[in-house]
This record gives structure tokens, sequence and C-alpha cells, in this order.
């Protein structure tokens, strides 16, 4: 529901201001008889002008959706920030229902049927063009249940007449049927529903906090303030992910393990003070051969565990010109000749400082399987593969290949990693198992923490996990 107001903030203030004084001034009107009840239904008033001015009248994608996001995970709202706004929303609704209605069974309905109400009309009205969500619903709806149960217990604290438990229940249930019926047409006529699990970015708790705070002192030291951290998390076997808010940039964190830290200080050719100066630095690198010796120093006083065991380092341009600097990236094969799975990724831009930067510090797998399937069957699997998906006809093929372990599930794996090339349409990655000879398409926590474009541009890599093409 908060999710599409972020922009136009003290505009949307104002207007669910404006909207709760006109309905408390509404309800004040129609109520002149109501005696004590007054002051409560104009309460009632307002927190109703205030929840359609908030869900409905802000302005949203201004297209009619029809559409509905389900999430299966009940416990989720709860973690998240609008989940929690929502909450609040429905607390005063719930709390004037039920000084200015009494009965139990009208407050109930009004606190349930409402967030329902509210969300298929977001979805259904084209002036409010936003997308419904079950969440949404539910949080509202508990929201206003306790607002109602503190409404409740204040009436009874102060000694107020209380109607019987089953006063307006039979009315009650007749006008809940039927619009439960209405919802239920609507729902299935035209709804789209989206089933997800939790995907929206959650508050993160003390464990997170102090997670994300040592993997920034120890990339960074003390320059730079977390302003906030979330946790993302990780839906069709992507990892869960810390989101770290600085002060200048943002980072990421794979949660629970902490073995990989991404970070984006600076993302424009101009050298500003957002990157991270290297301690003994003094004159912008003209080349990749002055790049490298700044970013060993700042590995190895930062990340010291990428520079042993033959670990080896290449440097290379990002940008067609350079314009962005020089990744180094320290890599490390063993004995056959396969990619191990720790990374430092350290880029330097035209000023001499770190403006992005990749930290995997995995260790070596204790055994791997033997490498039984060779790079050309296994890339005639690859094209077999991706041809199956295309149009009769349409030609591919291997622009690079890398020989990677891998880790699936629990167990470790050599897996031959291609980029195959369909003609006229976008490179694709796909898996070949380096023992079995068997197709693996999907990504997993070593490849789909990161892709390598993110750091280095789309004309510096194109695998998933290996090193950066060599490039001509």
């Amino acid at each position: 529901m908060f999710s599409g107001i972020t922009s136009g903030l003290y505009g949307s203030v104002g207007s669910a201001v404006a909207a709760a004084l006109a309905g408390a001034a509404l309800c004040w009107a129609l109520t002149a008889r109501a005696g004590g009840r007054r002051w409560a239904w104009a309460g009632l008033g307002a927190a109703l002008g205030a929840e359609v001015s908030v869900t409905l009248l802000t302005p949203g994608g201004g297209a009619l959706t029809r559409r509905c996001v389900v999430d299966h995970d009940l416990p989720a709202p709860f973690h998240t920030t609008q989940g929690l706004l929502n909450l609040v929303l429905f607390l005063p609704v719930g709390l004037f229902a039920a000084l200015a209605l009494r009965a139990l069974a009208p407050v109930l309905a009004l606190v349930v049927l409402l967030p329902l109400a509210t969300e298929l009309a977001q979805s259904l009205v084209p002036a409010v063009g936003r997308l419904c969500d079950s969440g949404d619903v539910e949080m509202n709806a508990l929201g206003g249940l306790a607002g109602a149960a503190a409404g409740r217990l204040l009436l009874r604290l102060t000694g107020r007449p209380l109607p019987a438990a089953g006063a307006g229940a039979r009315r009650t249930a007749q006008v809940s049927v039927a619009f439960l019926a209405v919802a239920g047409a609507l729902w299935a006529g035209l709804i789209t529903q989206i089933p997800v699990d939790a995907t929206s970015l959650q508050l993160a708790g003390g464990k997170e906090r102090a997670a994300a705070g040592r993997a920034i002192r120890d990339a960074f030291g003390d320059r730079y303030r977390i302003a906030n951290v979330q946790v993302q998390p990780g839906v069709n076997g992507a990892p869960t992910q810390l989101f770290i808010a600085l002060d200048t940039g943002f980072a990421m964190l794979s949660w629970p393990d902490a073995t990989q830290l991404t970070a984006s200080l600076e993302q424009s050719a101009a050298v500003t003070g957002a990157s991270f100066p290297v301690t003994g630095v003094t004159a912008a690198p003209r080349g990749p051969q002055a790049a490298l010796p700044i970013a060993t120093r700042y590995a190895r006083e930062h990340f010291p565990w990428a520079l042993h065991d033959g670990a080896q380092a290449r440097t290379y341009p990002v940008g067609d010109h350079a314009e962005l600097g020089w990744v180094v990236s320290w890599r490390r094969r063993n004995t056959a000749g396969v990619l191990m799975p720790m990374r430092l990724d350290v880029q330097i831009d035209r000023g001499g400082r770190v403006s992005q930067l990749l930290a995997r510090r995995v260790g070596d797998p204790a055994s791997l399987p033997p490498v039984k399937v060779g790079s050309a069957k296994a890339g005639a699997t690859a094209l077999a593969t991706v041809g199956s998906s295309l149009p009769e006809g349409t030609g591919a093929r291997i622009t690079d290949t890398e020989l990677l372990a891998v880790r699936r599930g629990a167990r470790w794996r050599v897996q031959w990693l291609f980029a195959v090339q369909p003609a006229a349409s976008p490179a694709t990655s796909l898996y070949v198992d380096a023992t079995t000879g068997r197709p693996v398409p999907t990504a997993t926590e070593q490849q789909s923490v990161l892709d390598p474009d993110s750091l280095t541009g789309p004309d510096q890599a194109t695998l998933s996990d290996g090193p950066p093409p060599s490039r001509p």
C-alpha cells in the first residue's frame, strides 16, 4: 500500500491531513444527535479520510492493473517497514470504530472488510493504478483489530455501557456475505494472482547490523557511515543478502554466511570524494600497470587472504576507453585447472581510488569429482540445450567457456560454464556438469550473488562467475 508513495511526500501528507479534517467535519455534522459519541464519530471520520487519501487518492501507475500479489510468507510483512506502516494506518480506524459503533460485530466487519475493499479498488480502479497485496490486507486487518481491542478496553475501563455481544450481528452478517460474494466474483473474474514468497526488504536485527558493520569496517575502515541495513530474502534459488545503505553508495553482504561483500561507491567517470582513497597513493594511474600496485596495496591492507595460495591477478579496463578505470581481479585455480570459488575484484578509478568491490572469501573445496567430460562435448550439449528452445533454423554459438567449482546444495561439483549467443537474441549462460555431462541451467549461490557485469560493464564479461574474457 505504501510502496508507491515514494515521491511527492509532502503533497501526500498534506492531502491526507486535508482528507482527515474533511472526514472529521463531515461526521461531526452528521452526528449532531450522537451525544457523547460525537467526538468518536469525528475521529472515525478522520481515520477513514486519511485511509482513503493514502490508499486511493495518492497517484499510482495511472493504469488498470487487475493484478494482486499473494505472499505465501505470512510473517514477512512484520519484518518490513511497509508492513508496519500498514498496521499503524488502521490502528485509529479500529480504535474510533469501537468507540463510535460500540457493537462488536459491525466493528469487526469494518476492520476486516475495509482493507479487502481498499486493495481491490487499488487493482480495479484505473485512476489508482496499483497492485493489490495480500500482505497489506493482512497488516491492515491486524492493525484494525488491535485498535478495536484497545477501544473496547478503553470503554470498559471508563465504565461506558456496551451492547450485547450479538447486537447487530444478523444484519452485519448479511452485509458481509453480500460483500464477500461480490469481492469473490471480482477476484475470480478480473484479478490475476501473482504468487510470491517474501521479496520485500525486511528490517534487519542486531546480528545483521553487527555483521554489516564488521564487513564495512574490514573493507573501508571508518570512512563510511551505515545509514540503514535491510534483509533481502532470497527467492528462486538466489541467496539471502543484507542491503547496506551507506552515506555514500551501498553494499550487499551474503547472509547468513557473510562470505561475500559487494560495494558500489561510485559509478561515474568523474572522480569524487565518494570513492575510497588508498593509503599512500598520491598520483592518479595512467594505465593498468599503474592500477595493479594500487589495488594490491589496498588488498594487502584490507583483504590479505586474497593474495596467498597461488592467487593470480589480472587487470582489465572498465569502459571502452577505461573511462571508469581498471578492475584488478584475483582468482585461483587448482592443479587440474579448475577455477576455485574465492574471488577479489577491486576497481580502481581514474583518480587511483577504489570505486567498486567484490570480495568473496570461500575456502577451496576439500575434494572435487573428476573431470570426465571435455569442453568440446560439454559445449555441444550446451548448444543443443539452448537450441531446443529456439525457433527452428536459429543458430547459436559459444562465446566464452570456463571450468569451475560449483556448490550444488551441500556438495561441490566441477562444471563447465558456457556463454551461448543465439542469433539475434541476448546471450545466455548454461552449466554442464563435467563429470556426468548433463546440463544444469540454474545458477547457484556462488554465481547468483553478483554478476561480474555489475562491476565490469556488459562489454567486459560474459560469464557469470568466470574471469573476464581476454581482450584482443
